[in-house]
């Protein structure tokens, strides 16, 4: 039903066709729109919004953006290939915000298209800052298939919050559904997963343990580092071989064995930084032995830390919002392309060249533009 802008009645008839300068993405071209005249005699066009950009353009000026990281160099790439000063930089973001309110959320793409989900579940919280504010990006995962099950912004990684995320989580799958979790060894998780999923056997990652004790323990140094005697780069040698065979050990015994020379390891050398990684090892150990008991379940699940590469520097570009509310906006952006773009260099043959979206058995057409495919199927306009 066509509306009379003016004064907002629907009493209105057709009157002629109006060409319309439009920015597409193959350059300015004349577009004709049809005209409109109500009973109060004024007069509209069909162009549902009068702006000088197509659905074309808005959509690739999306693409170049998420793809760049940067306004300005979205900016310069459109001017550079236009030959002409197009945009700025409050386009740019009416353009985000308007692409991300009429695209279908996360939720929306579920119902769309019904992912298979595979039972287990993965958490991770992804920390960021906005005009001086730490927030945390709570992600539940599909470790089989990589896709996104649910999002929840928070100020702290805390239990409550990681106990909205899972319960939104479980509803999707259903709880006689879940077959493990798996997860760092945050507290706030844990303790969450106990309350709401006390019979679900829970895998502390290994992975995440070598990487905290790659932040406590200079392992990495070791090999150029001028300020480390000879000693201190064995010590370290020889606390990273045992810490090592603790989270690797081929058995449950053998990996209890481990630990304990571990620990007199780190008796014998009192150094603080290996005590410190000991301590937080053998606090929750129990929960890198999941594995042993439950072989259907990895070690590790290491997916969360490529994903949180991908989003850790897509994050740094929130300084350039200064409405609060267009966070939530970019975030849907960044988790929509995640779901619908490529693996391109994955270690799994199987998952190249497929998105997460078809790892999770959903049929997708070939596209290069995963907002221009939404648009299309969903009969949306950003104009």
């Amino acid at each position: 039903m066509n509306l009379c802008p003016i004064c907002h009645i629907t009493t209105v008839r057709k009157s002629g066709k109006i060409n319309v300068e439009k920015m597409t993405k193959d350059g300015e071209k004349i577009l004709k729109y049809q005209s409109y005249r109500c009973s109060n005699n004024h007069f509209f066009s069909g162009n549902s919004s009068q702006t000088k950009f197509t659905n074309s353009f808005i959509e690739y000026t999306i693409i170049v953006y998420l793809r760049s990281l940067s306004i300005n160099t979205t900016i310069d790439l459109i001017r550079t290939y236009f030959e002409k000063d197009i945009l700025t930089k409050e386009t740019i973001l009416s353009f985000i915000e308007t692409v991300s309110d009429r695209l279908p959320t996360l939720d929306d793409i579920d119902n769309l298209y019904h992912p298979k989900r595979s039972g287990y579940l993965s958490f991770d919280g992804v920390w960021f800052k906005y005009r001086n504010k730490n927030f945390v990006l709570l992600v539940c995962f599909d470790p089989e298939t990589f896709d996104v099950v649910d999002v929840k912004i928070e100020t702290d990684e805390t239990q409550a919050g990681y106990e909205r995320l899972i319960t939104e989580a479980v509803n999707k799958i259903g709880a006689v559904n879940v077959k493990g979790c798996y997860g760092d060894g945050d507290r706030g998780l844990i303790k969450a997963l106990n309350h709401l999923l006390p019979h679900a056997p829970f895998q502390l990652c290994v992975f995440h343990k070598e990487l905290r004790m790659g932040q406590v323990v200079p392992v990495k140094s070791v090999g150029f580092s001028r300020q480390l005697t000879p000693f201190q780069k064995h010590d370290i040698k020889v606390f990273q071989l045992l810490f090592r065979g603790v989270i690797y050990a081929i058995s449950k015994d053998d990996s209890i064995k481990a630990l304990e020379k571990l620990k007199q390891y780190c008796d014998k050398t009192q150094n603080e930084k290996f005590l410190k990684v000991y301590r937080s090892l053998a606090y929750n150990f129990k929960y890198t032995l999941t594995h042993f008991d439950h072989p259907h379940m990895e070690r590790d699940n290491n997916i969360v830390e490529g994903f949180n590469s991908i989003i850790k520097r897509k994050l740094k570009l929130l300084k350039g919002f200064k409405k609060p509310g267009n966070i939530e906006k970019y975030i849907k952006l960044i988790l929509l392309d995640y779901r619908f773009h490529e693996f391109m260099e994955s270690e799994n043959k199987r998952r190249n060249g497929k998105t997460p979206l078809e790892l999770s058995n959903i049929y997708l057409p070939k596209y290069y533009n995963f907002i221009k495919l939404l648009r299309q199927q969903l009969n949306l306009n950003f104009e």
